[in-house]
């Protein structure tokens, strides 16, 4: 009877043990680090992000075109919610962002804040933008082949629809400001 006991007790305790690495198993793949490539979208795409809501603002309030200042004051509303789910995300992932612009995203910023108001600056904010939605489709494309983890692809897919948007309005106000008046 004794040796039925411990049997008994030797086998709840390895059923223990082994449910506990079943656990541990389990939840590693959620708490491993993400991958370079989910990384780097992350960070890429927060840039981008700041890009597009500094540079909305701007078109927003220098804007001569009314839809110009239209898209302007939609790429700040959507580049703002589209990048506090991203931060959310990081913070999850541990991936640092920084709060300010830094590389190709702050001299682009620096060249719009420094044209003049008028038909010029909007053409050139034009043309920066689709330049920049460009890039920020290409990062959700490299994301959606390359990427590892589910959540940033997840993001990226959320992210896609949103940018293929902008590309189409900027195209389409692109032809309205650049079609000679008449």
């Amino acid at each position: 009877m004794a040796d039925k006991h411990r049997n008994m007790s030797a086998l709840r305790a390895l059923a223990g043990a082994l449910a506990a690495l079943l656990a541990l198993a389990w939840a590693a793949p959620a708490a491993a680090a993400p991958s370079p490539r989910d990384v780097s979208y992350l960070i890429a795409t927060h840039q981008g992000n700041l890009y597009a809501i500094a540079a909305g603002k701007l078109a927003a309030q220098r804007g001569t075109n009314e839809d110009v200042r239209r898209l302007g004051q939609t790429f700040v509303d959507d580049h703002t919610r589209l990048d506090a789910e991203l931060r959310t995300l990081a913070q999850q992932l541990k991936v640092p962002l920084t709060d300010q612009l830094d590389g190709p995203e702050q001299d682009q910023l620096k060249v719009l804040a420094a044209a003049p108001a008028g038909d010029a600056f909007d053409q050139l904010w034009i043309t920066k933008q689709i330049e920049q939605q460009g890039q920020l489709y290409n990062g959700i494309d490299l994301e959606l082949n390359y990427g590892y983890d589910e959540r940033v692809k997840n993001l990226a897919r959320d992210a896609d629809d949103v940018i293929l948007a902008h590309i189409g309005e900027l195209n389409t106000v692109d032809r309205e400001v650049s079609a000679p008046a008449g």
